[in-house]
């Protein structure tokens, strides 16, 4: 039932209205002046509004003015009542907003089709203003539930579908699988330096993905997600083995290069999956879930897919608890230095040590530097850690040789990240000076991917350690990116072989081979062999008549503590 409020001074004309509208089924109220028009107005909010011109206190000019500046009034149709039949009057009236007009006296039809008319047009804006508000809507919710560059679902929308989709899942005793695919550009071009290229990749990434599922309808639903990757929902399965399937196929697919803005494109996909309701009962858990699965796996260099369980998540976790400790563990003492002697088997004297870290964690127990190592470099702590190695092996050896022990070289390994820090050099310097090492005493033993750095600041920087007296050697030789010509052209001391090659070498031919090319090359650049890993006698004798006459390995020692390393001096002197 429409409301229709009338504002007319004159009692008999306001009842006479009233009693029309009553009649044809209409619900009015009443105002005597203008003031309380208003307030009636905006207590009731009517449909359509019927206003005496001339009225006291106040007009109907002011009532349309103070209605169309109240947003809950502004669209109410006004229909003025007046006896004045001027022109300029009524002008007046429509510029300030009113709809229509009728001059007293008037026929009770005349009012009724006024009323209907306004009514019409109000159901008509009403219309309209509801269909934009459900566009707007919609578009809202478009928004909200799409990414707006790509147009892929994003993980508010993923959230709804799983939920809506969990619980026929579980009663049926199903599998409900997730995806998640991280994408690397292999070959990158100048191109994708710009950002909207990453989105137009995604696109079509998606889109090939779809193509994908034309065949078989196993993807339920692909979202785009704020971690730049892909979560696939998969239909529910009875054998989660259906995934691996579906992950070989993506794959194989996205394997194939694509086409964008007219440029071959190569890509390397990795997927992580996870499974309701085994992994997780939520999806934030089993995102978190197929992304440690991605972390765990993401040094492998290769397209791949894997399954979480539990114990990816505890060697995760464990990795996330010993970063954490890195700084508390230095500042505690928790690190410590063993050295492993290296002997000249030809003299059978020890002739130097290699500084091998380790740490003890205080609920892991020792921790191997082949785990720590790669986390220290990864987070930057390999900067402090190195400093410290180098600085407590100068002061510890330095006491060797005031307690007699004779003048020992020892060797500390540099981790390309701490050799391209620009103040390196430097801080060896500072911590010769403050140790009162002899710098001819000390080698830095290199990995082979220092070479991967610019050349020429690598060759700058070696030749200033040499001419500060420090030597200089490659360790885990022939494992990485040696170059004869960097060997040529750089000053070494030693060329460590990698215990890879010494493992059972008097038993493989093919071995044999390699370490004589490597015995061959040093000796005509003059760089002295050390073998590492010598752990049985039968590898001593093959090593000693192929005249490699240093080497380090269980066979001689295993890596020492200090005091240890005292004791094993004093016998082998």
């Amino acid at each position: 039932m429409n409301t229709i409020l009338i504002i007319e001074d004159e009692p008999q004309i306001r009842e006479n209205i009233q009693e029309i509208l009553d009649l044809q089924g209409f619900a009015t109220i009443t105002a005597e002046d203008g003031l309380e028009g208003l307030q009636m107005a905006e207590r009731h909010q009517p449909d359509i509004i019927i206003c005496d011109l001339m009225m006291p206190r106040l007009d109907g000019y002011g009532v349309i003015k103070a209605l169309r500046q109240q947003p809950l009034t502004a669209d109410i149709p006004l229909v003025f009542l007046t006896a004045k039949a001027e022109h300029r009057d009524l002008r007046q009236a429509m510029e300030l907003g009113a709809n229509d007009y009728l001059t007293k006296p008037f026929e009770p039809n005349e009012l009724i089709r006024v009323i209907s008319v306004q009514l019409e047009k109000r159901q008509i804006v009403a219309q309209r203003y509801s269909g934009q508000i459900k566009q707007m809507e919609d578009q809202i919710n478009y928004l909200t539930r799409h990414d707006s560059l790509t147009g892929l679902p994003n993980q508010f929308f993923l959230e709804e579908y799983f939920n809506q989709t969990r619980l026929q899942v579980y009663n049926q005793s199903q599998f409900l699988p997730l995806l998640l695919i991280d994408i690397e550009i292999l070959y990158r071009t100048k191109l994708f330096f710009e950002p909207s290229l990453k989105n137009l990749l995604i696109k079509t990434v998606g889109e090939r993905l779809n193509q994908l599922n034309s065949q078989d309808q196993i993807i339920d639903l692909i979202a785009y997600l704020k971690t730049d990757q892909l979560a696939l929902l998969l239909k529910p399965v009875q054998d989660s083995k259906i995934a691996a399937n579906i992950a070989l196929q993506i794959l194989e697919n996205l394997s194939q290069p694509l086409i964008i803005n007219n440029q071959e494109i190569s890509i390397q996909a990795k997927i992580g999956i996870a499974c309701y309701p085994n992994d997780a009962l939520q999806l934030g858990e089993l995102l978190t879930h197929a992304e440690v699965t991605l972390e765990h796996y993401k040094q492998e260099n290769k397209t791949y897919y894997y399954f979480y369980n539990q114990e990816i998540l505890d060697i995760v976790f464990r990795k996330v608890i010993l970063e954490t400790d890195f700084w508390q563990a230095l500042e505690r003492n928790e690190f410590q230095l063993y050295y492993q002697p290296q002997m000249n088997i030809q003299t059978k004297k020890v002739v130097g040590i290699e500084a091998l870290i380790r740490w003890q964690h205080p609920e892991y127990g020792m921790i191997s530097p082949a785990e720590f190592i790669p986390m220290a470099e990864e987070s930057g702590f390999i900067i402090p850690l190195g400093e410290w190695v180098v600085k407590t092996a100068c002061s510890q050896v330095k006491k060797l040789q005031l307690e007699g022990f004779g003048n020992l070289n020892v060797a500390v390994n540099i981790s390309a990240y701490q050799f391209r820090q620009e103040n390196f050099l430097q801080r060896i310097h500072d911590i010769i000076i403050e140790a009162n090492f002899n710098p001819e005493l000390l080698e830095l033993e290199l990995t082979e991917t220092v070479f991967i750095q610019d050349i020429e600041v690598v060759k700058s920087q070696i030749e200033e350690l040499r001419n500060y007296g420090i030597k200089l050697s490659i360790d885990d030789f022939g494992t990485g990116y040696s170059s004869f010509k960097y060997l040529q052209e750089l000053s070494f001391s030693h060329l460590k072989i990698d215990r890879y090659f010494i493992s059972n070498i008097d038993k493989l031919e093919n071995k044999q081979s390699i370490v004589k090319s490597i015995i061959q090359l040093a000796d005509s650049l003059k760089i002295n062999i050390i073998a590492e890993g010598v752990e049985t006698n039968e590898e001593l004798n093959w090593l000693k008549q192929n005249h490699c006459s240093m080497i380090q390995g269980y066979f001689i020692s295993r890596p020492l503590t200090i005091e240890d390393l005292k004791t094993f001096l004093l016998a082998n002197h």
